[in-house]
């Protein structure tokens, strides 16, 4: 499992893939981050007004990220679909198994390093959004003491987390299409229509489904509890058991599945 961990290292930090992927998610927490300073004053997407006020609280660093984390979420889901897909359709994964026979201990060790490049990512986008929330606050006339306090710094903390954890989730079910679908474009092709105008039409024309729904649900976890009114919690818990259970499938799948390529 650590050489194919190790050897998962190799195709990711390839400098066109490496700077591709950190390129997307720079330009999506920058583009969060100014969206939301210059929506002081005007009603966000689902009406709400956004303030000065509220974003001179604690949780206000985080909200500029926090606000493009479906974008981010879609990121963490296209690169492990591209990963692990792109094994089949480059005809490298028989060599892998050439390497270690044990089909679980290889796609465990892949699976782990797309998991810390996935959080890696995050980190990135939430310390350049970070910096940016910084210079554009007095521009907004956004206070900034309170960010530099503990609660502030706890705040930021668990932003990283949630949206770490909401990105996996993301990352998930491209695991799941990618070892399913075997090819890049169809893994992600298939799986961002399911997370994105699938759930998102099934959870408005019936909303009670969001509390069920995967991708709704890790979306309620990346903005910590602000997305509807279900305990993040419970949310939390209901996602990290959809991927469990969605990863236990790819494995399973992957065990069994005769290798062509």
């Amino acid at each position: 499992m650590i050489n194919a961990f190790r050897a998962e290292w190799v195709p990711l930090l390839r400098p066109r893939f490496a700077l591709g992927t950190l390129g997307a998610v720079l330009a999506c927490s920058i583009l969060g981050t100014v969206l939301t300073f210059f929506s002081v004053g005007h009603n966000d997407f689902d009406g709400d007004p956004v303030t000065a006020a509220a974003l001179s609280h604690p949780t206000g660093l985080v909200q500029g990220a926090q606000a493009v984390s479906i974008l981010l979420g879609v990121v963490a889901l296209s690169v492990v679909a591209a990963a692990l897909a792109g094994d089949h359709s480059h005809g490298t994964l028989r060599n892998q198994l050439v390497a270690q026979p044990h089909r679980a201990r290889l796609l465990v060790g892949k699976l782990v390093a797309l998991a810390l490049f996935v959080v890696l990512v995050v980190a990135v986008a939430l310390l350049a959004s970070t910096a940016l929330s910084f210079a554009l606050a007095p521009v907004a006339g956004v206070s900034t003491s309170a960010w530099l306090t503990g609660s502030g710094l706890a705040a930021l903390g668990s932003g990283f987390l949630n949206l770490s954890v909401g990105s996996l989730g993301y990352a998930a079910v491209g695991a799941l299409a990618a070892i399913l679908l075997r090819g890049p474009a169809a893994a992600i092709a298939v799986s961002l229509a399911y997370a994105l105008p699938v759930e998102m039409l099934i959870s408005r024309i019936y909303h009670p489904a969001r509390d069920w729904l995967p991708v709704q649900l890790m979306q309620e976890v990346a903005t910590g509890g602000a997305t509807f009114d279900m305990p993040y919690s419970a949310a939390l818990l209901r996602g990290l058991l959809y991927a469990a259970v969605m990863l236990l499938v790819a494995i399973l799948f992957f065990q069994r599945r005769d290798m062509t390529s």
